[in-house]
């Protein structure tokens, strides 16, 4: 797990909201430093960060919401979703993996029951060890086990990259919207647009993120 980056600049004597706007900051840069790896599926611990980090940033605006105005709420509901997406992918992979150490067990059991029949010349001559062999790989009632496992393995893959899917439009959809000058302009730490200014896109951040 990636360990948060401190806070740079906190004064318990100064007002509340100073403190939020400094941890908030923090907690989004950490945030959008991983906005890199987002395009590929195959990222699996940056995107895992990446909801670590949403998490914090997440936890950060709910301990400080009641000094932020109320629109706060709209932007803990989109990074919650962000967070959520990732979690459904990180379940399916741990799922995967855990199906995987059973199958991998199985076939090592497998193969050490088959190793012992096969040295054990104390036992009977090759031929007498082959029928043996041949006996139990016939009775072997795992084909139909690892089936299922892998049929529930191609059933989470599935699941994985439909969450990925609904991650990447969600990242998307706060991408269009400039999430970061919403943010910051919601805890104040820039000043509300003029009717006639255009957000900038968070894709030119980013890009001075992953430089």
């Amino acid at each position: 797990m990636v360990r948060a980056k401190r806070v740079k600049g906190l004064d318990c004597h100064a007002p509340v909201i100073e403190n939020a706007r400094r941890v908030i900051e923090t907690r989004l840069s950490e945030m959008l430093s991983f906005a890199p790896w987002v395009d590929d599926p195959a990222n699996v611990e940056e995107i895992h960060n990446l909801r670590i980090a949403a998490k914090r940033l997440r936890y950060s605006l709910e301990l400080f919401r009641f000094a932020l105005p109320s629109g706060t709420g709209a932007l803990i509901d989109e990074v919650k979703e962000i967070q959520e997406h990732i979690g459904d992918m990180h379940d399916a992979d741990v799922m995967i993996e855990r199906v995987m150490a059973i199958v991998k067990a199985d076939v090592e059991r497998r193969t050490e029951r088959l190793l012992e029949i096969a040295s054990a010349v104390e036992r009977g001559t090759v031929a007498q060890r082959h029928q043996r062999l041949r006996s139990a790989m016939t009775n072997r009632s795992t084909p139909r086990d690892e089936v299922a496992f892998f049929t529930l393995i191609a059933h989470r893959a599935e699941d994985r990259d439909r969450a990925y899917e609904q991650f990447l439009i969600a990242w998307r959809r706060m991408q269009e919207s400039d999430f970061p000058t919403r943010l910051r302009r919601c805890i104040g730490t820039l000043p509300e647009a003029e009717p006639e200014e255009s957000a900038a896109p968070i894709e030119d951040e980013m890009a001075q993120v992953a430089g």
